[in-house]
C-alpha cells in the first residue's frame, strides 16, 4: 500500500419528491385554492345578508362559515407542506380524510351526481391511490433509502393516534360551531341560555388536552380517556331513562359506543407508548 487517499466520489444527489407525492400536494394546494374561493364567495354573501338585518352584536356570527373555510384552507395547506417535506403523519391525515369524504359522499349519493359530485369525489379518490402508492410511503419513512431529506428527527404518532387526535379535533371545531349557533338561538329565544357557554367550556376543555396528547403529555390522554368514559356513562343513563318512560333509547345506546371506542384507544397500547406510559 502506497498510502495514497482515495480521492471522494461525488456527493449523492439529494432524493427528489416522487411523482405521486408531488400529484399530491398539486392536488391539495388544488384543493386549497377551491376552499379560498368558496371562503371569498360566502363572505360576500355573509356581508350581504348580514348588511340587510337589524343592527345587533350577534349577528357577526354569520361570519362563521367564511370562517370555518379559511380554516380548512389553512389546515389543507399545512398538510401540502408537510407532505412534501415528508411527514407520514401529514400523509396518514390526509389518507383518513380522502376515506372520510369518499365514505360520506357515497352514502349521500353526492358522488354520484353527475358534474361537481363525480369530479369531486374523483379527486379525492385519486388523492386517496395517490398517499397509500409505495413511492409515498417510502417518501414519509426515514428508515426507506429514498426517504425525504426534510423529514426531520420528530417521532411519527401511531396511526390510531393520528385518527384520534383527527377526530378529536373534529370534535372541537363541531363544538365551536354549535356554541356559536346556539348563542345565535339563544338570542331568539329557540335554545337555553346555558347551551351555548356549556358547548364552548366543552370546545376549550377538549382543545386543551388535545394539545397535551399531540405533545405526548399523559395527563392529555388520561383527561381525554376519562371525558370520554363520562361521556358514555352519560348516554347509557339517558338510555336507561328513556327505557324507564317508554321512550326511543336506541338512539343513546348506539350513541353510547362512539366514546367507549375512544376510551379504548386512548387505553390501548399504542396511545400508551405514544405518551411514554
Amino acid at each position: 500500500m502506497d498510502g495514497a487517499e482515495t480521492p471522494a466520489g461525488p456527493a449523492a444527489a439529494r432524493p427528489r419528491a416522487p411523482a405521486p407525492v408531488a400529484v399530491a400536494v398539486a392536488l391539495l394546494w388544488l384543493l386549497v385554492a377551491g376552499l379560498a374561493w368558496m371562503t371569498a364567495v360566502s363572505a360576500a354573501l355573509t356581508a350581504f345578508q348580514v348588511s340587510t338585518l337589524a343592527p345587533d352584536p350577534l349577528r357577526l356570527l354569520a361570519f362563521l362559515e367564511p370562517l370555518v373555510f379559511l380554516g380548512s384552507a389553512a389546515a389543507v395547506g399545512l398538510l401540502a407542506v408537510k407532505l412534501w417535506t415528508g411527514r407520514d403523519w401529514a400523509r396518514r391525515v390526509v389518507l383518513l380524510l380522502c376515506a372520510v369524504v369518499l365514505v360520506t359522499a357515497l352514502l349521500t349519493g353526492v358522488a354520484l351526481n353527475v358534474g361537481a359530485g363525480m369530479a369531486g369525489a374523483a379527486v379525492f379518490a385519486l388523492l386517496l391511490v395517490l398517499v397509500v402508492a409505495a413511492p409515498t410511503q417510502r417518501w414519509c419513512d426515514r428508515d426507506a433509502p429514498r426517504h425525504s431529506p426534510r423529514i426531520g428527527d420528530r417521532a411519527e404518532p401511531p396511526f390510531l393516534v393520528v385518527a384520534e387526535l383527527v377526530l378529536l379535533w373534529a370534535v372541537v371545531v363541531l363544538a365551536l360551531w354549535f356554541s356559536a349557533q346556539a348563542l345565535r338561538a339563544s338570542g331568539l329565544g329557540m335554545a337555553p341560555p346555558w347551551a351555548a357557554p356549556a358547548l364552548l367550556a366543552a370546545a376549550l376543555v377538549h382543545g386543551a388536552l388535545n394539545l397535551a396528547l399531540t405533545r405526548r403529555r399523559e395527563w392529555g390522554r388520561i383527561g381525554t380517556a376519562g371525558l370520554a368514559v363520562a361521556y358514555g356513562l352519560a348516554l347509557l343513563a339517558a338510555a336507561g331513562v328513556l327505557l324507564a318512560q317508554g321512550g326511543s333509547w336506541l338512539l343513546p345506546l348506539v350513541l353510547s359506543l362512539v366514546p367507549a371506542a375512544f376510551a379504548w384507544a386512548l387505553l390501548g397500547g399504542d396511545s400508551k407508548s405514544w405518551c411514554g406510559g
